[in-house]
């Protein structure tokens, strides 16, 4: 439950791994199937590929850093950003509205490392996934950035979620 530190006594884990769809590095995305049946009771995240999420925009966070119980950050799309993923890193700089990242900068909380992957919301609906930053709880001011789901969701992603 929210704000607890003890784990849901339902939950349930899943044992026969996920097959992979589809990855890329252009928007640090990646689609896997699940090779089971979710638990009962799951709620799946909705998502919005119209591309209507501009700068200022405010969005939140859902994220388990490490593995940690669920946290939960607020913030806003500070800019667009161009950005290139390899060996495990992110580096980016400024772009444009056509820039397949968002820059975010938080009011409330932060992201940690492990949080990577991990989704941001507009309106109750994932606009986009982290892929890195310098945010970190001894971090003051860090900033994220995050693949915008509206380019993934037009290169690929359609042939599989819009079906």
């Amino acid at each position: 439950s929210c704000n607890s530190t003890t784990l849901n006594s339902g939950r349930s884990s899943l044992t026969q791994g996920a097959t992979l769809l589809y990855a890329t590095a252009v928007t640090d995305t990646t689609l896997l199937r699940l090779n089971e049946k979710l638990p009962a009771g799951v709620t799946l995240a909705g998502w919005d590929a119209r591309g209507t999420i501009g700068t200022g925009v405010g969005i939140y966070a859902l994220h388990h850093p490490q593995g940690d119980l669920l946290k939960y950050s607020q913030g806003q799309i500070q800019r667009y950003d161009n950005c290139t993923v390899s060996g495990g890193g992110v580096s980016c700089s400024q772009g444009n509205a056509q820039s397949d990242f968002f820059r975010v900068s938080w009011t409330k909380g932060v992201t940690e490392g492990g949080s990577s992957g991990s989704a941001i919301f507009n309106s109750g609906r994932v606009v986009g996934t982290l892929s890195g930053g310098s945010s970190a709880c001894t971090v003051s001011g860090g900033t994220d950035d995050y693949g915008r789901f509206d380019h993934a969701f037009n290169n690929k992603l359609k042939n599989w979620l819009a079906q």
